[in-house]
């Protein structure tokens, strides 16, 4: 396989090229990160071929997706608060952004394409579990946006080219920043409280989310490029079938640190109003993809947070 993997110098995507080149498969990347950077030069390094662009502009797509054969599809603006505050510059991102991509795939042989979308297009769906089917409680604009992003490639894309969508809860793990939404409450945490500040929690902490680790995540990627199976174009719960409120997260971070570094004082929290389209509860029902390709998810949220500490802290 070639595959080009859009988004892939974020969090998931530089684990995913990480790992696709360690096993043998040749990688393009398209994203808007600076050439420059050091977690780009070190995929280059590996073998990787580095295009910068952006997914809203189609020469971008079509040179950075020159001879491959597979798509992974994880550029997105990915912030609930900055989709309130700019929706038009969310919908030019992952709307357009995305059709930019299905017009490429639709002139092109593209044998697969893998695309990210978002537990946010359940909003506070009461149907706990959530199963793929409760979708389209859309509370932000990018929830909507990704919602739209599903429609899109399952009515757009060529009857020749394989669909699978996957809605990705709150992956978590070892690379990621402080900088996305709500699954960046993890990396924020330990960055907080090692460095002697008050964790912040927006409401009253009550709120839960389904977290599963980023290793988890792209071996599934990875499973479902490679398969060779008939699997029909589908759209799949990425998580771990287990509720964490955002409270017992903060306690099991403090913990792991306090395991590790007895001398780091654990601060008080500092909690502020709930986020203007936040969800309260979110958890998934993962029968669908379990079933389809015989995946599961091998890390506990516990062991994922003691890993991910040791990892900041260097032990």
């Amino acid at each position: 396989m070639r595959v080009l993997v859009t988004g892939g110098a974020g969090f998931i995507g530089h684990n995913l090229v990480k790992t696709l080149l360690s096993n043998q498969h040749q990688v393009n990347i398209l994203d808007i990160t600076s050439s420059e950077d050091s977690r780009v030069k070190t995929l280059v390094q590996m073998g990787a071929s580095y295009y910068q662009g952006d997914i809203r502009d189609s020469n971008s797509i079509t040179t950075a997706g020159q001879d491959c054969t597979h798509i992974v599809h994880l550029a997105a603006q990915t912030s609930v608060p900055a989709s309130v505050e700019n929706p038009t510059l969310n919908d030019e991102i992952n709307i357009i952004g995305t059709r930019n991509i299905i017009d490429f795939i639709n002139s092109h042989d593209i044998k697969k394409i893998v695309s990210a979308s978002s537990a946010a297009v359940y909003g506070n769906c009461d149907q706990i579990p959530l199963s793929e089917e409760s979708a389209g409680d859309c509370l932000s604009p990018y929830a909507e946006s990704k919602f739209q992003n599903e429609a899109d490639l399952f009515s757009l894309v060529n009857d020749s080219t394989e669909v699978h969508v996957l809605r990705f809860f709150n992956v978590y793990g070892p690379g990621q920043g402080t900088d996305s939404n709500y699954a960046a409450v993890i990396p924020s945490f330990v960055e907080k409280i090692i460095s002697g500040q008050s964790p912040t929690i927006f409401g009253d902490g009550s709120q839960s989310r389904d977290f599963v680790e980023v290793s988890d995540v792209v071996g599934l990627i990875l499973q479902i490029l490679a398969d060779e199976n008939d699997v029909p174009n589908d759209v799949y719960n990425v998580a771990t079938q287990t509720e964490t409120s955002i409270l017992e997260l903060l306690q099991l971070v403090s913990k792991s640190i306090k395991e590790i570094d007895p001398s780091i004082p654990i601060p008080d929290v500092n909690y502020q109003g709930k986020r203007s389209g936040d969800i309260d509860i979110s958890l998934a029902n993962i029968a669908k993809v379990k079933s389809a390709f015989n995946w599961q998810p091998k890390h506990s949220i516990e062991a994922g947070i003691a890993s991910l500490v040791a990892y900041e802290l260097g032990s």
